[in-house]
């Protein structure tokens, strides 16, 4: 489906040094984390940080190894992750855009093992064709985020045609299809979204701090960015432009990234325009994300395109 990216060596290993999140006697896990805010104090495992592990330093670093190891990190807490070290190197919210995929690599997981569990009408909620089209969505907003925000990673211009496009569309799209994803599987999560068993209040927590993190990047902190502020740039591209481009192909399966529901916010921001012949949403295209998605998620594999191991057991 996708072409893996660099190194994850470095992530690998922080994923292991801070291990399951869903495990409840983990001092850097889900509910570790959920008990320290509640009381105001740090948690007491392991710091959330990816520069100095193994001794490696931020400047023997490469940027996609970097990457990679931060969304270890924002898998589990944007903030910690943040104050640790490391999310501040890069330019704002291009680095930030593109360590907030681990967020919703979490957002997407907790959703899934919801969905499984819950029964609607007497069926698992899982099998219901809406809620499932929510997760293939949100899966197809991560894919588009992170083939965006990796070619940025690589200093690969997805638009050369068009100056300053790219990183346009990585600075103002990306956190706000992100942020957007976050808050249609709140949706699904449904009116249990804030009973305290630990997913609950933990996607509560992911989804604040993500938006937090990604606008406090833009330099309005709680708020999306202003889409005028790019619109001269990206004046007539379309959806299809977006996601046809010979570098974003190369990545991933455009008919793929067809079905993020992302765009509408670009169409409806007047930042790019649909266009005739603007790829849609196939029913194929959304079987394929969901069965990809299911798969993933019981082999213990991250979502984005370098689908590496996680200790995750959910």
């Amino acid at each position: 489906m996708t072409t893996t990216t660099g190194s994850v060596a470095l992530a690998t290993t922080v994923e292991k040094r801070l291990g399951d999140p869903y495990d409840t006697t983990n001092p850097n896990g889900f509910r570790a984390i959920l008990a320290a805010r509640e009381a105001g104090q740090p948690p007491a495992g392991e710091p959330f940080r990816a520069v100095g592990v193994d001794g490696a330093e931020s400047g023997d670093v490469d940027p996609e190894s970097l990457m990679h190891a931060l969304r270890a990190g924002y898998r589990r807490s944007p903030t910690l992750t943040r104050c640790g070290g490391g999310a501040q190197r890069g330019s704002g919210a291009v680095t930030v855009g593109a360590t907030a995929v681990g967020t919703l690599d979490s957002g997407l997981r907790m959703t899934l093992c919801h969905l499984r569990a819950r029964r609607l009408y007497g069926a698992a909620a899982i099998d219901i064709p809406q809620l499932r089209a929510v997760l293939a969505g949100a899966y197809a907003d991560l894919l588009l985020c992170d083939t965006l925000t990796t070619l940025a990673v690589r200093n690969t211009d997805a638009f050369p045609a068009r100056p300053d496009a790219h990183d346009r569309v990585v600075r103002i799209l990306v956190p706000r299809v992100l942020q957007g994803a976050m808050d249609r599987l709140s949706l699904a999560m449904g009116s249990r979204f804030y009973i305290r068993a630990v997913e609950h209040p933990a996607f509560h927590l992911l989804l604040n701090e993500m938006q937090s993190a990604l606008f406090a990047a833009s330099g309005r902190p709680g708020r999306p960015p202003e889409p005028a502020v790019a619109a001269a740039p990206l004046s007539g591209m379309t959806v299809a432009d977006l996601t046809t481009a010979p570098a974003v192909t190369a990545l991933c399966d455009p008919e793929l990234l067809a079905a993020a529901p992302g765009h509408a916010l670009i169409t409806r921001a007047a930042l790019i325009t649909p266009g005739r012949g603007t790829p849609r949403p196939s029913q194929a295209a959304l079987e394929r994300l969901y069965a990809e998605l299911d798969r993933r998620y019981d082999t213990g594999h991250s979502f984005d395109l370098a689908e590496r191991p996680l200790p995750d057991r959910p």
